[in-house]
């Protein structure tokens, strides 16, 4: 997994590409960014977010830990105390 660096983009990307076998570019916080034209530059919309490339397993690992529930296990470890009198 690398680190977090911004990103320009002339079309929305997405927050989850396949760029190789095993690995995906990761983005977050897509903004679209409107720039003024000039005398020299026409006026152009842009994409900037922060993207990382993850390999899939890194990847699934994180969405794992998202889905545990603090709140069940502390619910869980409560209702253990309570069965051994500890509470």
């Amino acid at each position: 997994m690398t680190q977090w660096s911004e990103e320009h983009c002339p079309h929305r990307p997405d927050e989850l590409q396949l760029i190789a076998p095993d690995l995906y570019m990761q983005r977050r916080d897509i903004r679209e960014v409107k720039h003024e034209g000039d005398q020299w530059r026409e006026a152009y919309t842009e994409f900037v977010c922060e993207s990382r490339e993850i390999t899939v397993g890194e990847y699934e690992m994180l969405q794992g830990i998202k889905e545990i529930s603090t709140e069940k296990a502390i619910d869980e470890y409560t209702m253990q105390l309570v069965e051994q009198g500890v509470l």
